[in-house]
């Protein structure tokens, strides 16, 4: 054997120790290819002690053939470059544009759909969260992104009441915990005072520098954004006249 059959031989080796199949090995040497197929069959043979689709008599002539040859190679050492070579070559034909896309579509599917499942395992561990907690702002983004994707205006109102009773049960919530917390919620005015009004039966307090958006009255719908303190008093920023 030639010293050049004795490095495609050892570059082959290499190459389907790293993975790559025997046909694509040889289709890199085609010249070579009669001569390396059984040797390179016979090599895979040797690496797996279990075929299961080979005859007995066929893995030992296969076998003795592998070392007859084997006997007569020189002591090669083909250097790393010369290995990653054969390799390199041998990728560059797996590399095609299509195959490539193909690997981009599978990354950016499953990208999407951890990030979906991520989404919806946050969602439902956000539910029974109140404002301050960590994950509350998960739950706001999840009944806005509800909202936002409800087109029929009559689901679309069911929808705003049940998150605004909501808000109005976490209110109740951080009163019995004793908790300070930003509230945002939606209601009645049924009684307005100078500094004193009462919102969906809760009595708000109005501080001078609060903001007031429009001229609410009494039986008026409200919205309320405001700091409920830790004595339960209901502190207002903000109220705007509902349309």
């Amino acid at each position: 054997m030639t010293d050049r059959f004795e490095s495609i031989l050892d570059e082959s080796i290499s190459a389907m120790q790293a993975g790559v199949s025997i046909e694509e090995v040889l289709a890199e040497a085609p010249d070579y290819a009669d001569e390396l197929r059984p040797l390179l069959f016979a090599a895979s043979l040797l690496a797996d002690p279990k075929p299961e689709l080979i005859p007995e008599e066929r893995k030992a002539a296969l076998r003795a053939q592998y070392m007859a040859q084997a006997a007569e190679l020189k002591p090669v050492t083909p250097s790393f470059g010369e290995k990653f070579g054969a390799v390199s070559r041998i990728m560059k034909r797996r590399l095609t544009r299509r195959a490539v896309l193909n690997d981009l579509l599978t990354v950016s599917i499953t990208i999407i759909l951890t990030l979906a499942m991520v989404v919806l395992v946050l969602s439902f561990v956000s539910q029974d969260t109140l404002p301050g907690d960590f994950l509350y702002g998960v739950k706001r983004l999840s009944e806005n992104t509800q909202l936002i994707f409800t087109t029929n205006n009559e689901r679309q109102a069911q929808l705003g009441d049940t998150f605004n009773q909501r808000r109005l049960d976490e209110i109740e919530q951080l009163v019995q915990q004793k908790r300070a917390a930003i509230v945002q919620f939606k209601g009645t005015l049924e009684t307005k005072g100078e500094n004193l009004w009462v919102i969906e039966g809760h009595t708000v307090f109005l501080p001078q520098d609060m903001v007031i958006k429009g001229a609410p009255q009494e039986g008026d719908m409200v919205e309320v954004i405001g700091f409920l303190r830790t004595n339960n008093v209901l502190v207002a920023d903000t109220i705007k006249n509902m349309p």
